[in-house]
């Protein structure tokens, strides 16, 4: 099945220094995946995987045994323990064990069958919850496993071997952090392939992967903290004035630099509600989507011109949600409860903190949230349609009923065609909503063949930011 994705011209493929392969999985061409290296490495396709949302744009998923991505093609990616090199991998794992507890997110040299055991590559230790960087030399005499536990199995994570040939070292790292180090191997195998996705008929891999890309070269791993990660970590205590109830709402901030010495110039203000799968209180996971970047927080933070506050609530119980998705989810629209979850109540409360602040710029105030954050959007602009100048819920569902109180909102709403998680009816509902009640402007973008994960296709809307910031509030 051939696969091509939209919006191709988004997405350039810049040659870097010392890269021998890089698979994008953006889309199947002629039963491929293409090295966009230039290098010649293209892939097989074998079984008839997807392409789906992946971790910087498309991925491919495999769903079932006997599918993967094949390479022949291996000159050149073969090294001894005295090479220099760098492979980096990305991967989204369904939890579902098929054959073997060890399923294969890449790896070459490695084939049981013909007691091939020179070989590199990335496991996942479905029994433990854990990915491991393996490497064998010497036909599997010699062995450096080098285990680490993932923080949050589901989601997206970036796995990453350094060999240094130099210093005779191999170091793993997890999502940028660093985990393990040992000792250089030869794991030399010419003329053995590259496999994506399982590397014998037990060691199966179901889940979605990207961006594999191998260096010729020891690259330098560099910690500086940057894009979303240099958000500060904040939190906000909120009681509820009926019931007496406290919350802590984790949230994180990001200022721009002249923020403290303003000399009377006040910001735009975006504030971000996450989805269901990045609910927690560990303060990191709702900057990103299910592990992965988070492609319109990436864009504003790059513009440094605008605060940006993103608060997580806890997946349950589900009051604790931004809306009781346990009565509402999978809803094509619905109706506004008397009270808002006790998080997003936490939530409004600490935006007023923002909005009584003189360097805010009232009349430049945003709302947009994903899935159940598109929920809360929709119910945090119609609770308070005064604060908003624009909002953008992705893959959500509003309050039709209501929808007589946004027609001086700026709403783009965007959603998959093929959403079965969140009916996208949620959405024209809306939108036909709030034109039958005099407004005009609302807009929205359908997908097709686009599931639930419908963010990577809406935050990479060309004029989106353009669009977002020349919203303004009149009268402020």
């Amino acid at each position: 099945m051939d696969t091509t994705k939209e919006n191709a011209t988004l997405y350039t493929y810049e040659k870097e220094e010392g890269l021998l392969a890089y698979w994008a999985f953006d889309s199947i061409e002629d039963g491929l995946i293409k090295d966009v290296s230039g290098n010649g490495h293209d892939g097989k396709v074998l079984g008839e995987p997807e392409i789906c949302p992946g971790y910087i744009y498309n991925g491919i998923r495999f769903s079932k045994p006997g599918q993967g991505v094949i390479v022949k093609n291996t000159k050149g990616l073969d090294f001894t323990e005295k090479d220099s090199f760098t492979i980096e991998a990305c991967f989204n794992w369904d939890g579902v064990i098929s054959g073997a507890s060890w399923p294969c997110v890449m790896q070459k040299g490695l084939d049981i069958a013909k007691k091939a055991f020179n070989y590199v590559g990335f496991w996942i230790n479905s029994s433990c919850r854990r990915a491991a960087l393996g490497i064998t030399g010497e036909g599997g005499t010699k062995t450096c496993n080098l285990v680490a536990q993932v923080n949050n199995t589901a989601g997206w994570h970036k796995l990453v071997a350094v060999q240094d040939g130099k210093a005779g070292t191999l170091s793993f790292f997890v999502d940028g952090v660093p985990q393990r180090q040992g000792n250089a191997i030869n794991a030399s195998s010419v003329g053995m392939p590259l496999t994506m996705g399982f590397c014998d008929d037990s060691s199966v891999f179901l889940g979605a992967i990207d961006e594999i890309k191998i260096y010729n070269y020891a690259k330098p791993i560099d910690f500086e903290v940057t894009g979303v990660d240099v958000m500060e970590y904040k939190s906000f205590s909120y009681t509820d004035p009926e019931s007496g109830e406290s919350i802590t709402l984790p949230y994180r901030l990001y200022l721009p630099e002249d923020y403290e010495n303003s000399d009377g110039k006040k910001f735009p203000l975006l504030f971000f509600l996450h989805g269901y799968g990045e609910c927690g209180t560990d303060n990191i996971q709702q900057i990103r989507v299910l592990g992965g970047p988070n492609l319109l927080l990436d864009r504003v933070l790059e513009r440094g011109d605008c605060i940006i506050v993103a608060p997580q609530c806890q997946a349950s119980p589900a009051e604790y949600n931004w809306v009781p998705i346990n009565k509402q989810w999978g809803t094509g629209s619905r109706e506004l409860t008397e009270k808002p979850t006790i998080s997003l109540a936490a939530a409004t409360e600490l935006l007023k903190t923002f909005l009584s602040d003189e360097r805010t710029d009232k009349s430049r105030v945003y709302a947009a949230g994903i899935s159940m954050g598109g929920y809360g959007t929709w119910e945090l602009i119609t609770r308070h349609p005064e604060w908003f100048a624009a909002a953008v819920p992705v893959c959500g569902s509003g309050i039709p009923s209501l929808a007589g109180r946004l027609t001086d909102i700026a709403i783009w709403a965007m959603h998959g065609e093929a959403d079965t998680t969140v009916p996208p009816q949620g959405t024209r509902d809306m939108e036909n909503a709030v034109k039958a009640a005099g407004g005009n402007k609302i807009r929205t973008s359908f997908y097709p063949g686009v599931g639930h994960n419908s963010w990577p296709q809406a935050y990479s809307e060309k004029d989106l930011l353009d669009w977002l910031f020349a919203q303004k509030k009149d009268n402020e």
